[in-house]
């Protein structure tokens, strides 16, 4: 297997160790709790791309980072959001090669954003709306989260690429772009029936941040 290279914000990495090497000092550069500056932001921005949860992560958008520290008392990283909500991001799982099936899911998942996003602006146009799990008040779209059920986006998607040929039908572009990146599918076409898929078949429901994130993990890890 050829080694991994990095193609990070313009930056190259011939080895994974000079990536790590160039993350490290810029974790080391800023105190605990202080707030990653512009010029770091736009690297880590590119970085995180590749982190395998990024859609979850990224949820509404990328607002920054901070440096804080952790429980083992070393520098990790926290993803805020434009919405003011905040998540840890392992910087990192960004080295590791993405498996192909993963790439697949997150470029579905993107895909489709704009019909979650609409779900949710929908939801509270008529005020606070009551998470469909927990049964308590959200106040506004930034304390929810849009949660896919029966079937779950894992399942709804699995059934949509066995019906499309497998996964060796679902082709990555070549990825050109000499700043932020993301992977995407190679066939527009495959896109258009899987946006129309979606609207089809998706269930989703407004639910708290905590009851997404938390909650519905656990429940989906258990089974």
């Amino acid at each position: 297997m050829a080694p991994l290279e990095y193609r990070i914000n313009g930056e190259h990495f011939r080895t994974q160790k000079a990536l790590r090497e160039r993350m490290r000092g810029i974790m080391n550069s800023y105190r605990y709790d202080e707030v990653v500056g512009e010029a770091d932001e736009e690297f880590l921005r590119d970085l995180i791309t590749r982190h395998p949860d990024y859609e979850e992560k990224a949820g509404v958008g990328v607002g920054g980072f901070l440096v804080v520290r952790t429980e083992w008392n070393n520098r990790g990283l926290m993803l805020v959001r434009i919405d003011g909500s905040d998540i840890d991001i392992s910087w990192e799982e960004c080295l590791k090669a993405t498996p192909h099936a993963q790439q697949v899911r997150g470029c579905l998942r993107r895909a489709v954003k704009e019909q979650v996003l609409a779900v949710l602006a929908e939801a509270f146009t008529q005020g606070p709306v009551v998470c469909a799990v927990t049964g308590d008040s959200i106040a506004s779209p930034r304390e929810a989260d849009v949660d896919h059920y029966q079937p779950v986006f894992e399942e709804l998607a699995a059934s949509f690429i066995q019906e499309h040929g497998g996964l060796a039908a679902f082709v990555i572009a070549p990825d050109n772009a000499a700043g932020f990146s993301v992977a995407e599918l190679e066939s527009a076409a495959l896109v258009t029936d899987w946006q129309e898929y979606h609207r089809k078949y998706a269930n989703l429901r407004v639910v708290t941040k905590h009851a997404n994130q938390s909650i519905l993990r656990r429940k989906t890890l258990d089974e």
